[in-house]
């Protein structure tokens, strides 16, 4: 049977931290966890999010509809990967009176804890139509052969 990612929610205490200082948070783990899904509260919004795998990688596709690229923050510190980005509010919103507001704006941010096999340094992100794309490859797995070693 083919193992999931396990993803667990992870609260941050403080919303005036460094938004790339590791959040504090209550963990569970497990034998098969590469990657841990965190969340943030106090007013930062949460970006949807799909993850699929290989057997040679995991890819991330964070939908951020209405942020423009160069808005966009994906970081690694202390092995938590952070995808941030910035949703302004149009100018012209300013003057008008609106009957119905569903949308959000603001600071959106959503953040993953990684596991020991991935491979942080080969990460590679790409940004298309408000999809943001990152393909983090698993690190190459030690050889399982048995070896015998003989008694004295």
């Amino acid at each position: 049977m083919k193992p999931y990612v396990f993803l667990y929610p992870r609260t941050r205490p403080s919303a005036d931290r460094s938004w790339c200082s590791a959040p504090q948070s209550r963990t569970r783990t497990t034998p098969y966890t590469s990657l841990q899904h965190t969340t943030h509260a106090h007013g930062l919004l949460t970006p949807r999010v799909d993850i699929a795998e290989t057997d040679t990688h995991f890819k991330l596709f964070v939908e951020l509809a209405g942020v423009m690229k160069d808005d966009v923050q994906v970081t690694i510190h202390n092995n938590i990967l952070t995808v941030r980005g910035k949703k302004l509010r149009p100018s012209e919103y300013e003057h008008m009176r609106f009957l119905s507001a569903t949308r959000r704006f603001g600071i959106l941010e959503r953040s993953f804890k990684l596991g020991e096999d991935i491979d942080t340094e080969n990460i590679h992100a790409e940004f298309s139509n408000g999809l943001l794309t990152l393909t983090l490859p698993k690190r190459e797995q030690a050889s399982s052969q048995t070896i015998t070693i003989d008694i004295q």
